[in-house]
């Protein structure tokens, strides 16, 4: 390294604007300058802003929307950070964090032999849950709506109940992909890799009707594995069925349903739509088909009865709740359109927050400016 001389600069930082002169060098081999002082600024090459200044634009940009970010910056530490500038440090940063991510899940996924021990998971579970769903983000025009895939994950004895008898999990994981089926099916696998499921004792997976990720599960979860269809949603599907047969009176169907299916006596279930299809003609009888069709599809997931009795959920109240707040949340804002290939920026920051990887993320980058 060769010194190049002394030359003016300036920082924006938490405390505000800083002006300094600081010594530069180049290196004789590959011709690129360092400064010193930059680096004790925790200054990146041709960056305006510092590192924890960058950190407080990345999560504004990740919390709420770009604007909304700005403004609650300038509101709550007097930061004149612009939307634009919340943008750009969201999207940069996003992309840097996405890519760290993808690099983990690839370490997962690499064949175990012994003499390449799997990684160490995140979490010791004695029986997983995992959950997947996949939430709609609306596109900028020209660009179809944009499915974006979720996951988490659980140990069983983190379930719980407050003072108020409500749920809650001590301890979860989630995961996310805005990049199709198939790239989510990479990363779900290796989330599951990560959770701990080589070294689980049981496994469950919990989802609604959507084919693909019942595809999934069967083809990547080891073959014992508990598949569980989301109970509250088969009864939403009958419930929609109750109302166009019966109209007022379909909370009479309903009472007799619903133990029936959470019971485990589908068969029963089964017989009464059955006779009913003989009964009804037009749209109905094609209704009562179609609901037919959907229970006999599902019916090795639906011994509720067993899976209550064994401890598992029957529910998908989490990963409905991650759908919601992960994705939901900062996605679907009044008026929001999206370009498809920066969902993925933000979506990483926020999955980084969500499980508390967000200081692991800047810790190694950390200055005082």
């Amino acid at each position: 390294m060769r010194p190049v001389g002394r030359q003016e600069r300036q920082a924006r930082t938490l405390a505000g604007t800083l002006h300094y002169k600081r010594t530069v060098y180049e290196c004789l081999v590959c011709r690129r300058s360092h400064a010193p002082r930059d680096a004790e600024l925790n200054m990146r090459l041709g960056a305006q802003m510092t590192r924890r200044l960058v950190r407080k634009a990345g999560y504004a940009g990740a919390m709420d929307s770009f604007l909304g970010g700005a403004q609650a910056l300038q509101e709550l530490a007097e930061l004149q950070i612009s939307a634009a500038e919340v943008a750009r440090v969201a999207h940069e940063e996003g992309r840097v964090l996405q890519a760290q991510q993808i690099a983990r899940d690839e370490a997962y996924l690499q064949p175990v032999s012994p003499d390449r021990p799997a990684p160490k998971p995140e979490i010791q579970p004695e029986r997983l849950v995992l959950e997947a769903d996949a939430a709609t983000v609306l596109t900028r025009k020209g660009e179809e709506h944009k499915s974006v895939y979720c996951m988490v994950g659980f140990d069983l004895r983190s379930r719980g109940r407050d003072a108020g008898d409500r749920p809650f999990l001590a301890e979860k994981r989630y995961a996310a992909c805005a990049e199709g089926m198939e790239a989510f099916g990479r990363r779900a696998k290796a989330f599951a890799y990560r959770m701990g499921l080589r070294q689980a004792k049981a496994v469950a997976f919990i989802g609604d009707g959507a084919r693909p990720l019942w595809n999934w599960a069967e083809e990547n979860l080891p073959k014992d594995t508990v598949l569980i269809q989301d109970y509250w949603h088969v009864c939403e599907h009958l419930s929609e069925l109750a109302k166009e047969l019966y109209g007022e009176h379909s909370a009479e169907a309903m009472e007799r349903w619903k133990p029936w299916l959470r019971q485990s006596q589908l068969d029963a279930l089964l017989a009464e739509l059955q006779a009913e299809h003989k009964r009804f003609r037009g749209a109905k009888r094609k209704r009562i088909e179609e609901e037919l069709t959907y229970l006999r599809g599902g019916a090795r997931r639906m011994d509720y009865a067993r899976y209550e009795a064994d401890g598992w959920p029957i529910g998908s109240g989490a990963i409905e709740g991650t759908c919601k707040h992960l994705v939901k949340e900062r996605f679907a804002l009044t008026g929001a359109h999206w370009r498809r290939k920066n969902i993925g920026h933000v979506l990483a920051l926020r999955e980084a927050i969500f499980n508390n990887e967000w200081d692991r993320y800047w810790e190694p980058r950390a200055q005082t400016a």
